[in-house]
């Protein structure tokens, strides 16, 4: 009997253990869920997005005192901080990004080439002692975009560009990432084989075609991959990132300062905690696989509009980061008037012709008195689509020591040459044909159309009877810099 009794109390022993594992077991899977789903700060994330860096707060027009909660303009990119860059100059070419686990090369390509020769270009560098290079995916290329100051967009202690400063604005760069949507209505910029590129100096995303540089990546091979979940309330959450997101947008066309003080109040399915997302947190949502709208339809819901043309068309993006600069001239005053969307569908040109393509980031005046005719109506007045999460505390205050204004601009040593639309420094032809005897005229007519690439030296130099030395002697191109058949350079590596 008394055996008997040992044997009941033990097996109510394990089966309360068996219980109380259950019960552990099953509250640590819903505090991870509830922790997914709220952004949990703690969580080791795939696609971690890095802040875009940017310290100072502004108004329509100008620089402004940070605003306090509750006041106009509170709610923008400065006054939420979330990974702060982390770069390490390695010392042999290459940077490592602490925050994504991405590994750069320092400098970019010394000539422009076509996109289809990109991947190859970057397999056969050998950098830093690596060969496993690649041409690096949109989400990757503006993983390391630096909002502080702008122009260049890129943290240029860590980062090189290529030339002597001329014609700054053809810094492009190739994604992996050719640009699939198809319309019946296309700026030329987008004919032929397009793909996204990513603008060191702008720091736009387009798609374009012609002859790009290219920046090299490797490692983390995860990065840039979603992992959205329909949360069933209205709202999906993105594992990859930690970010949580308004399934819905805002179904209205509004001006910046009134999209800030949307989501400042918005209270969608509960939650009291969202803010206009950041030009990277916004960007980390679009889809680049060629699908219309540039956003996952499958979790997302967008506002449909009809452009000009008559198309079936989708939003902007309002993010929260401001154009701290506009233009590379010097002229400053009227930078802060602009802030950064995402473009869900076409993005065209004022007769509607989709020039910069679905998918795009680019920046757009942010109210009213900024409007001119360059600016389509249809995307004067944008859209919002709210975000909370992620590894993101509030900064009211901004962090003005973001920006440096001492800071030096590097461009790769030597002279790329002539490296087709986009390369760089431009020689001075005229200068060149007056000191081989032979007119302008004759000289381009040898070079060939640089859109279609770098020049062939040897079929130049013949045509115009006179040696390769003379040719890259008259226009300054080194001769190990000096590209051959097919734009591939002697010394590339």
């Amino acid at each position: 009997m008394l055996n008997k009794e040992i044997r009941m109390k033990k097996t109510l022993r394990i089966k309360m253990i068996l219980v109380l594992g259950i019960v552990t077991l099953f509250l640590s899977v819903l505090v991870s869920c509830v922790n997914n789903r709220a952004g949990s700060k703690s969580t080791v994330r795939a696609y971690p997005i890095v802040d875009t860096n940017q310290g100072f707060t502004y108004s329509n027009s100008e620089l402004i005192d940070p605003p306090a909660e509750g006041e106009t303009f509170y709610g923008q990119d400065a006054q939420y901080t979330g990974n702060v860059p982390s770069y390490t100059d390695n010392g042999d070419g290459i940077i490592t990004d602490n925050v994504t686990g991405l590994i750069w090369t320092q400098n970019v390509s010394s000539y422009a080439m076509p996109w289809s020769e990109a991947s190859s270009y970057c397999e056969s560098l050998t950098t830093g002692g690596y060969t496993d290079w690649c041409l690096p995916a949109v989400k990757e290329l503006w993983s390391i975009r630096d909002f502080s100051q702008g122009w260049p967009w890129v943290d240029t202690d860590y980062f090189n560009l290529v030339g002597d400063g001329s014609d700054q604005r053809q810094q492009h760069s190739w994604t992996s990432n050719p640009y699939l949507v198809e319309s019946e209505y296309q700026n030329e910029q987008v004919q032929g084989d397009p793909a996204f590129i990513v603008n060191d100096w702008t720091g736009h995303i387009k798609a374009m075609d012609g002859n790009r540089f290219v920046r090299a990546v490797r490692g983390n091979t995860t990065y840039g991959i979603n992992d959205f979940v329909d949360n069933g309330d209205a709202t999906v959450s993105d594992n990859a990132t930690g970010l949580m997101w308004s399934q819905d947008d805002n179904g209205e066309a509004i001006n910046w300062k009134a999209a800030m003080a949307y989501a400042e109040a918005a209270t969608t399915s509960g939650y009291d905690d969202w803010r206009l997302p950041n030009a990277k947190e916004l960007q980390s949502i679009a889809d680049y696989s060629g699908v219309f709208p540039a956003i996952n339809t499958s979790m997302f819901n967008l506002t449909k509009l009809t452009n000009i043309k008559g198309q079936t068309d989708y939003p902007f993006y309002w993010s929260s980061t401001s154009n701290p600069v506009e233009g590379s001239d010097g002229e400053v005053d009227r930078g802060s008037a602009y802030a950064w969307v995402l473009a869900a569908g076409y993005n065209t040109d004022p007769d509607g012709n989709d020039l910069h393509g679905a998918g795009s980031v680019v920046f757009t005046p942010k109210s009213e008195e900024n409007f001119t005719e360059r600016d389509p109506e249809i995307h004067r007045y944008n859209y919002v689509r709210l975000v909370r999460g992620g590894n993101v505390t509030k900064t009211p205050n901004g962090d003005p020591s973001c920006g440096n204004p001492d800071r030096i601009v590097v461009f790769k040593e030597g002279d790329t040459g002539m490296r087709g639309h986009g390369g760089g420094e431009r020689p001075d032809f005229a200068a060149a044909a007056e000191k081989l005897g032979i007119t302008e005229a004759e000289l381009m007519e040898a070079l060939g159309d640089s859109q279609q690439g770098p020049p062939d030296f040897a079929v130049a130099a013949e045509s115009l009877g006179i040696t390769e030395t003379e040719l890259s002697d008259a226009l300054g191109v080194p001769s190990d810099e000096k590209p051959q058949a097919g734009g591939q350079p002697v010394n590339r590596k």
